[in-house]
């Protein structure tokens, strides 16, 4: 692994983090789903609750390897897109958006 005192390393070190991170909530979800397999109401809100986890995580994933993403709710329904940056010191620069 690269050194924490350079982008790339920052960047390969907080990748590390998040992908151990899911792992251990994906661990934590299925082990919580296994002992209240009896209630179909616990399942299910500890289900909606790991997929809520793992959308964080996912996104705290992207935003590390440089995507942004944004969602937008309405009335009409539900919007999610992404971007890719470049980082350049402090200032973020989207390159372009991606097609859905």
């Amino acid at each position: 692994m690269p050194p924490l005192s350079t982008p790339d390393g920052r960047r390969a070190w907080a990748f590390a983090a998040i992908c151990g991170g899911c792992a251990v909530f994906t661990l934590f979800a299925a082990v919580g789903v296994y002992l209240v397999r009896g209630s179909l109401l616990y399942t299910l809100m500890l289900a909606m609750a790991a997929h809520l986890q793992i959308l964080v995580g996912m996104t705290a994933l992207g935003w590390a390897l440089g995507r942004r993403m944004t969602v937008e709710a309405s009335r009409t329904g539900a919007r999610i897109s992404d971007q890719e940056t470049i980082q350049s010191g402090d200032s973020v620069t989207v390159v372009k958006d991606a097609a859905p």
